[in-house]
């Protein structure tokens, strides 16, 4: 049986693994921007985690695949002559956003371990 501990470590460990996924996404936007006919990249995940999340009577973190697409035009976006689509101040503050999630998620599993770490430890006792 997958415990509440357990789930939320998986949990954890897969947003890392997406928040990793997303930084690449980012950079290799910010690398294309003088790229003609480039089309900005995002990754496609909080669907999915939705769906998991909503249904508690199973661990399914590990099946999550983040999907990487061509993003969706959206009412602001601006296309340049060139056709590349890339808006280098949205990048910059996505890339931030993402740094800041990243850490988040890692100071959780973190603490997360540690508390599961001292369980082990006084369970010995």
């Amino acid at each position: 049986m997958i415990t509440g501990t357990e789930k939320s470590i998986n949990m954890l460990a897969k947003m890392l693994d997406v928040s990793a996924i997303k930084h690449k996404v980012i950079a290799n936007n910010i690398a294309n921007i003088n790229t003609p006919g480039y089309k900005r990249m995002e990754v496609s995940f909080s669907d999915q985690l939705e769906k998991v999340i909503k249904d508690t009577s199973t661990n399914k973190f590990d099946t999550l695949q983040p999907k990487i697409v061509i993003a969706e035009k959206g009412k602001d976006e601006t296309v340049r002559n060139d056709g590349n689509n890339v808006d280098i101040d949205k990048e910059i503050s996505s890339l931030m956003k993402n740094t800041l999630s990243y850490n988040i998620y890692s100071q959780l599993l973190a603490k997360k371990m540690e508390l599961v770490k001292s369980a082990i430890e006084n369970s010995r006792v």
